[in-house]
C-alpha cells in the first residue's frame, strides 16, 4: 500500500479536476480540499475515486495556515503528503521517485523542480523554479506561514532532499492565465502579500520595489525569450505583479482606501463650491 496521500486544493475546477485525479489515483489516496465549488467538481472527483472535503473558512484565503494543515492531517492516514493544485501535473518518473523516497527513512522533505507554461504555449517553459510540495507530515509547520510559502521544514538539514533540475523530476505547472485573469488573481495575491509584509514590519521602499521588478524580469527572461512576444508579455506581467504588491503596501501605510479617496475629493469639491455661493 502506498505511503502517500495526494491533497489537491480546488475551487470550481470541473474542467481540470479529472486530469489531476487521474495523474495521482494509482499512487495513493486522493483527497480534494474544496473552497466552496458550485460546479461539478465534487461529482467528478468522487466518480473518479477521490474523497471530497470542504476545507474550513480562513481569514487568510490566499495563505496556507496551520489550521488548514491540522484539518488535513486529521484526514490523512499516511506519513507522506503531496500538497498540490489542479494546474500542476507530475510525470511518472517524478511519482516513482516520490514512492521510492516515501519507502525509506532518510529524507523528510523534498524540493523538486517546477516548470511553468504560460498563456497556453506548450512549446517552451516560461519559467523554471523549484517547489516544496512533498513532505513527511510531521516535519512541516504552517505556523506563521506567509504568502507563496509551502510551510517551514522543522527537520534536520540532511533530511532535506533537492532533486536534480531535470525534466523527469519536474512538476509541470500549467498556469491558466489571460491578462484579465492574471491581473485580477495577482491583485488578490498582492493584497495578501502586502499584509504579510506590513505584519513583519516592512515598509514601502522604491528601491526594493524596482529591484523586485527587475529581478522578476530577469528570472522570466531566462527561459521566456524562447517564446518571443509571449515571453515578453509574461515577463512584464510578473514584473507588474511585484509592482502591485508594493503599491498595496504603500496604500496600507498611508491608509489609502476607496472611501478615503472619495472623502478627500469631497473636501476639495466643497471648497470649490464656495466660489459659487454668491451667484444666487
Amino acid at each position: 500500500m502506498s505511503n502517500i496521500t495526494f491533497v489537491i486544493f480546488t475551487f470550481n475546477e470541473e474542467k481540470r479536476i479529472e486530469y489531476a485525479i487521474r495523474n495521482f489515483i494509482n499512487y495513493g489516496e486522493v483527497l480534494i480540499m474544496d473552497g466552496g465549488s458550485t460546479d461539478k467538481t465534487k461529482e467528478i472527483a468522487e466518480k473518479l475515486g477521490a474523497k471530497f472535503f470542504s476545507r474550513p473558512l480562513s481569514n487568510r484565503p490566499q495563505v496556507e495556515t496551520q489550521e488548514i494543515f491540522d484539518f488535513i492531517k486529521d484526514k490523512v492516514k499516511t506519513d507522506w503528503i503531496y500538497w498540490g493544485y489542479v494546474d500542476n501535473f507530475a510525470p511518472k518518473t517524478l511519482l516513482d521517485k516520490f514512492v521510492e523516497i516515501s519507502s525509506q527513512n532518510v529524507f523528510k522533505v523534498v524540493v523538486n523542480p517546477l516548470y511553468t507554461y504560460l498563456w497556453g504555449n506548450t512549446k517552451n517553459f516560461a519559467h523554471k523554479g523549484g517547489t516544496q510540495v512533498f513532505f513527511h507530515k510531521n516535519y512541516i509547520s504552517f505556523v506563521d506561514n506567509n504568502m507563496h510559502n509551502m510551510g517551514r521544514f522543522i527537520g534536520k538539514k540532511d533530511e532535506l532532499l533537492r532533486l536534480p533540475n531535470r525534466k523527469e523530476f519536474a512538476l509541470i505547472h500549467f498556469s491558466t492565465y489571460n491578462i484579465g485573469k492574471f491581473v485580477a488573481g495577482h491583485l488578490k495575491y498582492a493584497e495578501a502579500e502586502a499584509l504579510d509584509k506590513q505584519k513583519d514590519g516592512k515598509k514601502f521602499n522604491t528601491t526594493r520595489m524596482l529591484a523586485a521588478m527587475i529581478y522578476y524580469c530577469f528570472i522570466f527572461c531566462k527561459n521566456g525569450y524562447k517564446n518571443g512576444i509571449l515571453g515578453l508579455i509574461a515577463m512584464l506581467s510578473y514584473a507588474f505583479s511585484r509592482f502591485m504588491v508594493y503599491v498595496k503596501l504603500y496604500e496600507l501605510e498611508k491608509g489609502i482606501t476607496m472611501e478615503s479617496i472619495e472623502n478627500n475629493y469631497s473636501k476639495m469639491k466643497k471648497e470649490m463650491l464656495k466660489e459659487f455661493e454668491d451667484i444666487n
